[in-house]
Order: structure tokens, then C-alpha cells, then sequence
């Protein structure tokens, strides 16, 4: 029988038009349907809660609604979304909300494979997070995920198979298909071969600056990860989530200057390699 196809440990069998970006999964994975209508946004204000959720999107693009009983999400916007835009950015709030429900830790975070192990990326916007997952990609290292990174026991769930990328990252690696504005900003898009499940060997902190490799005090790991949360919510296990901050977590600065960032990225990866 041929797996369900999805991503973030979710069936998703009505995206039928993206399902080259979508990646198998489980066959007891939970499935969650996806809908859209044409109409405006008329959402006043934003619902969170145990059951349901509903958010205005970007640009009073539209609406977005999700139950939690039927497992499903629906779109109403003003212009039909096509699926590839659907699968991200637009299901990247829909899938940390089905997680969080399905009590898993969620955060704003890429992840790359290295030596068959997991690296989460954390950082702020324009930290480099992605630059640096499609730069470990073009190395030959498997991407786990671009933007959403949910754990289940220590295991980082593939997300989509794609990196979106920012101009600057896009025209120096010679990467990517000009997707226009999607979301909230411009994005090139690169395809990634399929990655599944995978063990969890501690994350990232990606900075600019002189180049440096060092721990982050145990002190400080637990305010990071709650800062990369993907949801503003106490986490649904406070005991899985410390947990999460007793991997290595480790600050990597490196010069913000293209002609170095190939080099600078085989030296890190070579790094967590022997780690």
C-alpha cells in the first residue's frame, strides 16, 4: 500500500496539487483536511484555544479556520490559493496548531541532517536560518525541514520538501524559482529531496559576526527555545520541552559576506559531524 503523503507528522490528502513538495507519512498519521473558499476577510480578532482557532491573514488576504474535533482548516481568501502556497508559508501556523493540539513541541526553526542526526536552527528573522539549511542542502545534507520544526520523543518531523529563500541567498547560490510575494515577503523557491524522521542532536543559534563556534550556557537554552516557540502558549508537556533544551545548543557566528559562506558552513557541518 502506498503511504499517505504529508508533512509535520500530518496526512494531508487534499493538497493533491503540491504533493511534489509533500513527503510520506505514517499510515496512522493523523489526517488533517484542508479547504478553501473565495470571499474577504471578516475576522475582527484572532481566536486561540483549546478547540478552535481562526486568524486574519497577511494583507487582509483572508481568513483562516481550524476545529479541532474535525481536524480540519479552512481558507477563505480573496483570491484562490494554489496548493504550493498552501503548503508553505500558509500551513506553517496551521501545522504548529495541529501539533500543539496533538501535544508536540513546535518552533520557528529549520533542521538539517548531519551524520544521519538532526540540527535544529533557531534565530531570529534574518539570522541566516535559511541561507544556511539550503547552503548545507547544496553540501549534500539532507533538509529536514526550512521553517517548522516539530519534535515527537527527540525525533524532528520532516516538514515540506523545500527551502524558501531570500533574494540575497537566492542570486548567490544560483538557487531557487521567483515565486513573487507569498506571505509576507518575496521568496525563491528550492526543491529538496525527501528526508523522514530524525533523532535530534541539538541546535543551532546562527549569527553574524567574527567566526566563532561555542555552547550557549545551560542558563540561557531554555529562554531560546521559548523564544523560537511557534506559538505564543505554555508548551502541552513543560517536562518534554525542558528536556529538549538537555541537547547541545550551540552559537555559530560567521562573517555576513557571501564569498565566505560555503567554506564557513563545511567547516560547522564538518564540526557536528564528530560530535
Amino acid at each position: 500500500m502506498t503511504p499517505p503523503l504529508g508533512c509535520y507528522g500530518l496526512a494531508l490528502p487534499d493538497l493533491t496539487g503540491a504533493r511534489h513538495l509533500l513527503r510520506p507519512v505514517p499510515a496512522d498519521a493523523p489526517v488533517l483536511r484542508v479547504g478553501q473558499a473565495r470571499g474577504p476577510s471578516t475576522l475582527t480578532a484572532d481566536l486561540l484555544d483549546g478547540d478552535r482557532a481562526a486568524f486574519a491573514m497577511v494583507h487582509g488576504a483572508g481568513d483562516l479556520h481550524l476545529d479541532r474535533a474535525t481536524r480540519t482548516a479552512h481558507f477563505t481568501t480573496v483570491e484562490p490559493l494554489p496548493h504550493d502556497h498552501l503548503v508553505h508559508p500558509h500551513l506553517s501556523l496551521v501545522s504548529a496548531i495541529a501539533a500543539h493540539w496533538l501535544g508536540h513541541d513546535v518552533f520557528h526553526a529549520g533542521a538539517v541532517s548531519v551524520a544521519g542526526r538532526a540540527w535544529g536552527v533557531l534565530g531570529a528573522r534574518d539570522a541566516g536560518k535559511s541561507s544556511l539549511v539550503a547552503q548545507a542542502h547544496v553540501l549534500g545534507h539532507p533538509v529536514v525541514t526550512d521553517d517548522v520544526a516539530v519534535v515527537v520523543d527527540r525525533q524532528v518531523l520532516p516538514g515540506p520538501g523545500l527551502v524558501d529563500l531570500r533574494r540575497g541567498a537566492a542570486e548567490h547560490l544560483g538557487l531557487g524559482t521567483p515565486m513573487g510575494v507569498v506571505g509576507r515577503r518575496e521568496r525563491w523557491r528550492v526543491p529538496v529531496p525527501p528526508a523522514g524522521p530524525t533523532p535530534l542532536a541539538g541546535w543551532l543559534v546562527p549569527a553574524w559576526g567574527p567566526p566563532d563556534l561555542r555552547p550557549v550556557p545551560p542558563a540561557a537554552r531554555v529562554p531560546l527555545l521559548v523564544q523560537a516557540a511557534a506559538l505564543r502558549r505554555p508548551p502541552p508537556d513543560p517536562a518534554q520541552f525542558f528536556d529538549l533544551a538537555g541537547v547541545p545548543v550551540l552559537q555559530w557566528t560567521r562573517p555576513r559576506d557571501w564569498s565566505l559562506m560555503a567554506a564557513a558552513t563545511e567547516q560547522l557541518l564538518a564540526e557536528l559531524a564528530r560530535r
